[in-house]
């Protein structure tokens, strides 16, 4: 018997203000959301939880969503995703729930500079409204605010500019690859071909950058981008996934898949009494199976964290010869 998953995206919502052009989840409309109380049946074995969308907090009721994620996995690491077009909004709600729990996270999208950054979110003014969101959260003293950034052909020189904006800000750095899915993301099908020459230049900068110092944290954040790089040219993922084992993906309706990749639905979490009922069903048995038959290629930090937390010798290895110029 599998046990209980440890990692998890949510997406309390396909509900969506931005325009993204790696995105069309704002295209999809009326889509049902799980009641609030649902979440209550999540596994109490999570330890990291992305609240994610659509933009999460166009929930009204967002506030008692992560109210009872924290409830039902009181040891859960909770970030919420958002694109930062909603600074005052953001702030409401980020202060109500760190009432309840003061360890909340966020993460603000930030994918260019200035136009750039508005240019790819379909927003004009979009870049103001994310910095004006990042501050609103430091003025609140979260601790774990993070610019996330998603790498395409339309501004991959940009990578460097917003990793040096990050640490110019004291937030942390995460960046993902703008991929395709057949029912997330609005079932958006992306075909990037970026110049292999400025991918390297900007992924050389940031993974030299990390790697200074003595950080472990810092050392995995580089061996995750240079997956990422080699992902972005091969389609190959450095690091088996564990994806419908030690993770998964939920949609706004309760529907649990493997990832955002895998279009397998493993159970619904509103027709069960608990989420055991479902990771340890014959249904998800059989999903887990087409996983690994498909071998269909992912490298998102969601997955990639579990894959690295079982291969942390190789993971030290490869920093370890990376800093000797090896």
């Amino acid at each position: 018997m599998p046990s209980l998953p440890i990692d998890a995206v949510i997406a309390v919502t396909y509900k969506c203000n931005s325009r993204c052009t790696m995105c069309d989840i704002w295209k999809m409309k009326d889509q049902p959301e799980l009641e609030v109380g649902e979440y209550l049946k999540l596994p109490k074995s999570l330890r990291y939880i992305n609240v994610s969308g659509g933009e999460p907090f166009v929930r009204l009721d967002l506030v008692r969503v992560v109210e009872n994620i924290h409830r039902a996995c009181p040891r859960g690491q909770i970030i919420i995703s958002t694109n930062g077009l909603l600074p005052e909004t953001i702030g409401r709600k980020v202060k109500a729930i760190k009432k309840f729990y003061p360890e909340i996270g966020a993460g603000v999208s930030l994918d260019g500079i200035g136009e750039m950054h508005d240019k790819i979110r379909g927003i004009p003014g979009a870049f103001h409204l994310a910095i004006k969101t990042l501050n609103e959260l430091k003025k609140l003293d979260i601790q774990n605010i993070r610019m996330a950034f998603t790498v395409s052909a339309i501004n991959v020189t940009h990578l460097s500019r917003v990793y040096e904006l990050a640490h110019s800000m004291g937030v942390q750095f995460t960046m993902a690859l703008a991929q395709s899915s057949d029912f997330y993301f609005g079932g958006k099908q992306v075909k990037e071909n970026i110049e292999r020459n400025i991918l390297k230049k900007e992924f050389d900068f940031l993974i030299k950058n990390e790697l200074k110092g003595f950080r472990p944290k810092r050392w995995l954040r580089a061996y995750f981008a240079d997956g990422l790089y080699n992902f972005a040219l091969t389609q190959k993922q450095p690091l088996e996934s564990q994806a419908g084992r030690q993770f998964f993906f939920m949609d706004p309706m309760g529907q649990i898949y493997p990832s955002v990749v895998h279009n397998y639905v493993m159970g619904n979490l509103s027709r069960v009494n608990n989420f055991g009922e479902i990771w340890h069903s014959g249904k998800a048995a059989e999903v887990r199976e087409k996983v690994r038959k498909d071998k269909r290629p992912a490298w998102m930090i969601c997955t990639a964290r579990t894959a690295i937390r079982r291969n942390p010798i190789k993971v030290l290895r490869w920093a370890a010869g990376k800093k000797l110029g090896k």
